[in-house]
């Protein structure tokens, strides 16, 4: 376990997630093209099908023959056997070829690969981010699993209202006035009420004080 968390925090995220969604676009185009050049003659049938289908609504006649639209969609709602005869003389699909039936598994299966790999990804950003701001880590990588982007923005949300980025090193952390990681001031604390405040703020929230700089006080 201690060997996977070491591995999954040196691991830079954000440029696997560029290397996958490079990668994914490559397997689409090159994938989707040449499933296009493969699958041609049925893609060119369905088209022709589609068209002869509207011109059928429009007419109601297939080559000069009565062709009655309501029966063939009560045909394709049953689907029993022998009732299909005159749906497969109207589309006359033919089988696709070998090479396409690889292309087109071979691509399928590379985008299922690299959906999984995003996946596990985004989980493994949210175990980061986590770990590195104080948080259950293992919890919002299951998480991540289970709602992946909408997890990301759960968490973004809770870390920014329980978490506070030290302005020096970025480190995100509990709320306090001096960051856990560099000491440099994250907050302050207002001399009248002691209520901590941020170190963006010049008034204190709960008393209404003006904050006093520190650095400017002699």
């Amino acid at each position: 376990m201690g060997k996977i968390h070491e591995k999954i925090m040196r691991m830079n995220t954000g440029k696997r997630l560029k290397q996958i969604i490079f990668v994914a676009l490559c397997v689409l185009l090159i994938g989707g093209g040449l499933s296009a050049i493969t699958l041609r003659t049925q893609i060119g049938e369905v088209i022709t099908a589609v068209q002869k289908w509207d011109d059928q609504e429009e007419s109601g006649k297939d080559m000069g023959e009565e062709l009655d639209i309501e029966k063939l969609r009560l045909q394709l709602e049953n689907d029993d056997e022998g009732e299909l005869d005159d749906i497969e003389n109207f589309v006359h699909m033919t089988e696709p070829s070998l090479a396409a039936e690889v292309v087109v598994g071979v691509t399928g299966l590379l985008c299922t690969v690299l959906i999984i790999a995003y996946w596990i990804l985004i989980a493994a950003w949210l175990y980061q981010r986590a770990i590195q701001a104080d948080m259950n880590g293992l919890l919002w990588f299951l998480l991540g699993i289970i709602g992946n982007l909408g997890t990301v923005v759960l968490f973004v949300v809770i870390r920014d209202i329980f978490r506070e980025k030290c302005p020096s090193c970025q480190k995100w952390q509990k709320k306090s006035t001096f960051c856990t990681k560099c000491g440099a001031s994250v907050s302050r604390v207002c001399s009248y009420c002691g209520q901590t405040c941020s170190k963006s703020d010049h008034f204190c929230g709960s008393c209404g004080k003006k904050l006093e700089d520190k650095n400017n006080k002699q």
